[in-house]
């Protein structure tokens, strides 16, 4: 699900084309790594990447082979971006929202396009989080903005199957799991995941 979910949102809700230059929130999670990577096989012309640590960063970069990563914590995201963009993008895939999506519509070119797959920075907010401040840029640079979900897109599924699966068995396309053991650890694996605590899918295992 997160693979296809990745594929048909950057592939068919994005539009995206070879290339583009594309900007991914949420990087190191299981959708976000695969949306780099895929995007890197299509032929974009700069695959960016936001995550949350240090060491999510150097994982984007040295594992999944993204041309530049910053870590979000270390900075305002919109320097950070503009200094990894200076050219600008033509595609954001948005699972952060909030201070990433501004940033993002800052740094996009005329008809950009954004697809938004999650909003977690404002999940666990206990009071209602500003929107982003620039939306009137929207206006002048004629962005499209469009939210997915992957239920949508099953008609896709036997193509990204074939292509995808290609990919994995050619060694790619790359992916990362964090297992919990215990079906009673699985709320904090939940609430973990919310916190960015995880590469990859976060998965709960039986124990052994």
């Amino acid at each position: 699900m997160p693979g296809l979910t990745a594929y048909a949102g950057l592939l068919e809700v994005a539009s995206f084309k070879e290339g583009d230059a594309v900007f991914v929130s949420g990087a190191a999670g299981a959708v976000g790594s695969e949306v780099g990577q895929i995007a890197k096989l299509k032929g974009a012309s700069r695959v960016i990447g936001s995550a949350g640590s240090d060491e999510k960063v150097r994982v984007l970069l040295d594992e999944y082979g993204f041309d530049a990563a910053f870590n979000y914590k270390n900075g305002p995201v919109a320097d950070q971006l503009k200094e990894a963009a200076p050219d600008g993008i033509d595609v954001y895939f948005d699972n952060v929202g909030g201070e990433h999506l501004e940033a993002a519509i800052s740094r996009l070119k005329v008809h950009g396009r954004v697809t938004v797959c999650g909003m977690i920075s404002q999940y666990n907010a206990t009071e209602p989080t500003p929107a982003p401040r620039n939306l009137a840029m929207v206006i002048g640079k004629r962005l499209r903005i469009q939210g997915m979900l992957v239920g949508d897109h099953q008609h896709l599924q036997e193509q990204f199957f074939q292509e995808v699966g290609g990919w994995i068995r050619e060694g790619k396309l790359h992916y990362r799991e964090t297992v919990v053991k215990g079906v009673d650890n699985a709320v904090d694996a939940f609430l973990g995941m919310l916190r960015g605590e995880n590469t990859g899918k976060m998965i709960v295992a039986f124990e052994d």
